[in-house]
């Protein structure tokens, strides 16, 4: 286990760094009734070219869904924010929603308020 936890962090933290260096450009879904959210520790992007991110690095879902599972066995209130592109229709990003939804995170969507 130990092992284990020593690779996460290596993990997060070379992705940390590679987040500083992306640029992902999304329009985010408006809303006249959004709320604001807790902060959480990571974040999850689907662009315009339905390609997903996880922190700023180019992934799957099963990849995400198998990180998530293990951030969730860990803290079972670890949220991830989902911010989808407003263009995309439900068959390219309901792949995404199932695999954090099965990870057993909390999810969070986002979106900017309506002018």
């Amino acid at each position: 286990m130990g092992d284990i936890a020593f690779l996460l962090i290596i993990f997060f933290m070379l992705v940390s760094n590679f987040m500083k260096s992306a640029n992902i450009e999304i329009e985010r879904p408006r809303g006249a009734e959004l709320e604001q959210q807790e902060s959480s520790r990571c974040s999850v992007v689907i662009d315009k070219d339905r390609t997903l991110w996880f922190e700023g690095v180019q992934s799957t879902a099963s990849e995400i869904k198998g990180v998530l599972q293990d951030q969730a066995e860990r803290d079972h209130e670890f949220t991830v924010h989902v911010s989808i592109h407003r263009d995309l229709q439900k068959k390219d990003f309901m792949p995404l929603i199932q695999a954090v939804s099965e990870s057993g995170a909390k999810m969070i969507l986002t979106g900017e308020p309506e002018e």
